[in-house]
């Protein structure tokens, strides 16, 4: 019986870090990201992408940073995550990574979270993906300031094909 099996990525198959436009990360990384199980692969090639591989911790919420703001127990329980990534890991980097054609954000928003693949549709896709990514982020700072832990933090963008951009390099 054969199964489908995935290749894992190992330090000569690596993607080739592109010339990235924020300076690169300063040790472990917590990544927050949507639980699409569409994106798994392509969010690993990401993150090894920026020379994460083995060297983040993952917190999955339904749509990544509107999931925090839309339940009071999830973004709870990021936080709490957060305290103890920080603890045990050093972390000094935030990496919020939204995606496009979020069913969370259908789900969440109804009519206001669903975007045709039209320019305008996009890009207003693309703002609201920002924004919900902001304001998390602006609560990741002032967390990190109550607990003497300046963190810096980055959101980005993917679409289905894994393409990613940044959406804002240093909050």
């Amino acid at each position: 019986m054969s199964r489908n099996i995935r290749p894992k990525f190992s330090p000569t198959t690596l993607p080739t870090p592109m010339n990235r436009p924020y300076p690169a990360p300063r040790g472990t990384v917590l990544l927050l990201s949507c639980m699409d199980l569409r994106l798994l692969d392509e969010t690993v090639q990401f993150m090894a992408g920026d020379n994460l591989l083995n060297r983040y911790d993952q917190f999955i919420l339904a749509g990544c940073s509107l999931g925090a703001d839309m339940n009071q127990h999830w973004e709870t329980a990021f936080f709490d995550h957060l305290d103890v990534a920080c603890k045990l890991h050093n972390i000094q980097d935030v990496y919020l990574l939204e995606h496009r054609h979020c069913g969370a954000y259908q789900v969440f928003l109804g009519e206001a979270g669903t975007f045709d693949d039209s320019a305008p549709g996009q890009e207003q896709e693309r703002l609201k993906h920002r924004d919900y990514a902001h304001k998390l982020a602006e609560k990741i700072n002032a967390w990190g300031q109550q607990h003497g832990r300046p963190l810096r933090v980055r959101s980005f963008l993917m679409d289905l094909r894994g393409h990613v951009e940044l959406l804002d390099a240093v909050i």
